[in-house]
């Protein structure tokens, strides 16, 4: 069943961003090389990307099949998406009619491995 998975932000400071959540929220860091600074709180990150990344999001976590079938239904309401492989998971990247990205997220492991 689809659920909220993480928000993500550009900043030019990742770091200091995360140092927030971590201070304010008591939020979970978590650096992977070549990955956003996450912020965990319970079961939710916030993900700090650098300037240029994938831009600002809203992510929910979906399974394969539950993936491909929002493909199919995006294609068929003509809605333009992108597909993108970030290792530990694969995206679908699309925007919502008042032009808000969401990403569909699907992890290799069926959980992202950088989770408490």
């Amino acid at each position: 069943m689809p659920r909220l998975d993480h928000a993500a932000f550009e900043t030019p400071d990742p770091d200091r961003a995360a140092a927030f959540y971590e201070r304010v929220f008591g939020a979970r860091i978590v650096k992977a090389e070549g990955h956003p600074v996450m912020a965990y709180v319970g079961n939710t990150g916030f993900a700090f990307h650098e300037l240029g990344g994938p831009g600002d999001h809203v992510a929910v976590r979906v399974s394969e099949p539950e993936r491909e079938h929002l493909k199919s239904r995006l294609d068929e309401a003509g809605i333009q998406w992108e597909e993108s492989d970030h290792g530990i998971a694969k995206g679908v990247f699309f925007r919502d009619p008042d032009g808000r990205q969401l990403e569909a997220i699907t992890y290799a492991a069926g959980d992202d491995p950088r989770r408490p």
